[in-house]
């Protein structure tokens, strides 16, 4: 069960082992002591913007809070986000949040995940105000439950989160369910009367609460004695009920009260050791053994422990309530409660430190065979099996990344290079290609230059078919080396990757089409490019810029409906899967305001490239060939809307950005030339035309609609034929022969 392969398809993205589990509440138990004081106090909580819930582990939190949402007062709609430790980056942590929201009714996006990659760094831009309209648009009030919420220490987390409760919609109510404080500016609100707290007093067990505990476990204690225990453990839940697990059996249970001391945290310590002890020891064994994983399985805990007894220890742990919690409706995933299996993983490293890591590399096992690759290189990293983790991320970037995971490929190579793993030849492709997708050359020189030293019949994971097409795709692909080097990797990697089922093929391909179109080769690139543009195992993001570069192409061809299509086509994947945010897209916007301004709509054309060209400039050291295209493409139209300063501007910059490169740029710098040539054109023609009047302006600025002269004479108080002596000069110094041309240059000289 150690191997590793790649999976061919893209078409299904890589989902997160236990998100079902982490987007729902702990199920209510029929076990748990009411806690009606506090269901009542959550209910009237809600008549403010946030609640905050903090107190140390074992104080019911959790448990208090989904006891509210399984009562009759329970909020009309909420959305429930359990974070773990994988959580504390900024594209995770809002892509469960806004899972859970879309669940609740609140649609964010057709694609959740690739939707909130797409915002990169600008989350409080396009992520959080997208989140936040949905709440608003909700027909009814909802409440937003993240439970754990001390896992959230990144500043930039914390700035978003902040952002968020500041911008909250007036129909939402956020509840924090955490161990400590946030780093949140908590003052605000609460000098606002915006923020109801329930802190560890209001937690802590009544002295009822606790005599109902221990009766419902069977114990027999004296007022005198439940009262002491309550005093001991501070009304500490945790406490309490560990010491009903401790006491249950006992011949002497009110003299063992008499003799508990200490702080809430060795009392925990102590007494979960008590109830560990008295287990027998195949459940003893199954606990220590199970504490190495977060969230847990029969078929897993089997898996790991080698034995076929998981699924019967399960159920006698879950009718003892021994700190299991369920984490579905189904009952297939568990988790003991944080205390409990700190306890017990504590244990195990002290007593067995062998087992616990054997037991973290057969976690590391089973999760990646089930497809759980998050949790599998977390595991095999905790095993000391680093090139094993740096082969499971190499197996799965792409199919991460396509899913709008990127953040989470990042995170795994920043703990690979604190690895020994950091030299191995899978993590070094994978970071070669992470740095060239978020434009850092040099970082991705770097690692080519490693992987010029590897030797050659190594294999990758990804499905790449060796490393010299890695190395060809990389360099195909993004073209950092100048159009001439860009062309011979392409038709390198093309030679290589000849499966047309696998993403490498349309990769390869859209890497020498690319590369055709830059160097003037138009019919090679037609066809090059649809090949990776209508390639089923093509990634979103191939698909879209093979689709863009399709469009500009076709159109240097002049076949404008075969341009037109393959634009709309592009921006359908766009918009499909919400990547209006992602940078490399712009290419889908370039074709897109080209196809615009082809039908005569420059307006729109010129908003289309405007947006382009912004998000083109949000990471600036991306390959500069995108940037290029858009740059002559968006003069281009500049020059046809009569804005000829920005079209000098933009046509200047793109001649920079090609004298960086020597050789192949031949067809480039024919096209800048062209524009220059069209540009100069239409500069003479300004230069001999006369200037408009503002009164002209305003006449004009009317005839760009359907009011008639006579009309036009009245709004502007004037007679008709001072409005028709208007109309003949605006129709010669223009150069137009009727209204509708009028209207027309008036509009691409941006009069109106």
């Amino acid at each position: 069960m150690t191997s590793v392969t790649a999976n061919a398809s893209l078409s299904v993205p890589p989902v997160d082992s236990m998100l079902e589990a982490k987007l729902r509440p702990p199920p209510a138990r029929l076990e748990w002591v009411p806690r009606s004081r506090l269901v009542e106090e959550l209910e009237r909580a809600t008549q403010r913007a946030v609640t905050l819930i903090a107190a140390p582990a074992g104080y019911g939190k959790s448990t208090a809070v989904a006891q509210w949402l399984d009562s009759a007062s329970r909020p009309e709609s909420f959305a429930w986000i359990s974070l773990d430790a994988s959580d504390n980056e900024p594209a995770r942590l809002w892509m469960h949040i806004a899972t859970a929201l879309d669940r609740a009714g609140g649609v964010i996006a057709r694609d959740i995940g690739g939707f909130v990659a797409a915002g990169g760094h600008e989350m409080l831009t396009t992520v959080l105000p997208r989140i936040i309209d949905a709440i608003a648009a909700l027909s009814e009030d909802i409440t937003v439950v993240i439970d754990d919420f001390d896992i959230v220490r990144s500043a930039e987390c914390n700035e978003q989160l902040d952002f968020f409760v500041k911008h909250l919609p007036a129909n939402a109510h956020l509840v924090l369910i955490t161990r400590a404080d946030p780093i949140l500016r908590l003052g605000r609100l609460r000098a606002a009367g915006q923020l109801a707290e329930i802190r560890a007093d209001d937690l802590a067990f009544t002295l009822e609460e606790a005599s109902a505990l221990l009766a419902s476990d069977g114990v027999q204690l004296s007022s005198a004695a439940v009262s002491e225990l309550r005093d001991r453990t501070e009304g500490w839940p945790a406490g309490l009920y560990l010491a009903a697990l401790s006491l249950t059996g006992r011949s002497d249970p009110g003299e063992f009260v008499h003799h508990m001391s200490g702080n809430n945290r060795f009392i925990g310590d102590y007494l979960t050791e008590e109830v560990l002890s008295r287990q027998t020891q195949e459940v003893r064994s199954f606990i220590l053994d199970m504490s190495v994983v977060d969230r847990f399985s029969a078929p897993l805990a089997d898996y790991m422990t080698e034995t076929r007894h998981s699924a019967s220890i399960l159920r006698d742990l879950k009718h003892t309530n021994l700190f299991l919690i369920p984490l579905d409706a189904e009952e297939r995933w568990f988790r003991f409660h944080h205390l409990f299996g700190a306890v017990a993983r504590s244990a195990l490293e002290t007593e067995q430190p062998d087992r616990a890591v054997m037991l973290h590399g057969r976690a590391a096992d089973w999760l990646s065979e089930h497809g759980y690759i998050d949790a599998a290189v977390d595991h095999a990293l905790a095993a000391g099996q680093s090139d094993r983790a740096a082969a499971l991320v190499n197996a799965s970037w792409l199919q991460y990344f396509d899913a709008g995971l990127g953040t989470t490929v990042r995170r795994w190579l920043q703990a690979l290079e604190k690895s020994a793993a950091d030299q191995n030849p899978a993590t070094v492709v994978t970071a070669a290609w992470m740095a060239a997708l978020s434009g850092q050359k040099e970082e991705m020189d770097g690692r080519l230059a490693q992987l010029n030293k590897v030797p050659g019949d190594v294999v990758f994971l990804d499905g790449t078919k060796s490393l010299e097409s890695a190395i060809a795709l990389i360099r195909g692909m993004f073209g950092f080396d100048g159009p001439d080097r860009m062309l011979a990797s392409a038709q390198q990697a093309v030679e290589l990757e000849l499966d047309g089922n696998t993403p490498w093929y349309a990769m390869a391909h859209f890497a020498l089409g690319h590369a055709s179109y830059i160097v003037g080769d138009l019919n090679s690139a037609a066809g090059a490019l649809s090949k990776a543009a209508y390639c089923e195992a093509a990634p979103a993001l191939v698909r879209i810029i093979a689709l863009g570069a399709l469009s500009l192409t076709e159109a240097e061809r002049d076949q404008l409906d075969r341009s037109r299509r393959a634009a709309e086509e592009s921006m359908e994947v766009v918009e499909n899967r919400s990547l209006h945010a992602l940078p490399p897209v712009s290419i889908a916007f370039s074709a897109l305001g080209q196809s615009q301004a082809a039908s005569g709509d420059l307006r729109n054309a010129m908003a289309t490239l405007e947006y382009g060209l912004k998000l083109r400039r949000k990471v600036p050291g991306l390959a500069p060939w995108g940037t290029i295209h858009h740059l002559l493409v968006m003069g281009r139209v500049a020059i046809m809307a009569g804005d000829l300063s920005l079209a000098r501007q933009l046509l200047d910059e793109a001649s920079q950005l090609i004298r960086q490169y020597r050789k192949g740029t031949a067809a480039m710098i024919a096209r800048v030339d062209a524009a220059h040539r069209m540009l100069r054109v239409h500069e003479d023609t300004n230069h001999h035309t006369e200037t408009l009047t503002a009164r002209e302006i305003e006449v004009l600025r009317r005839l760009d609609g359907s009011a008639s002269l006579s009309q036009i004479a009245a709004e502007l108080y004037l007679s008709p034929n001072t409005i028709k002596t208007h109309t003949a000069a605006l129709y010669r110094k223009l150069g137009g022969r009727s209204r509708s041309e009028a209207v027309r240059i008036g509009r691409e000289r941006r009069l109106i």
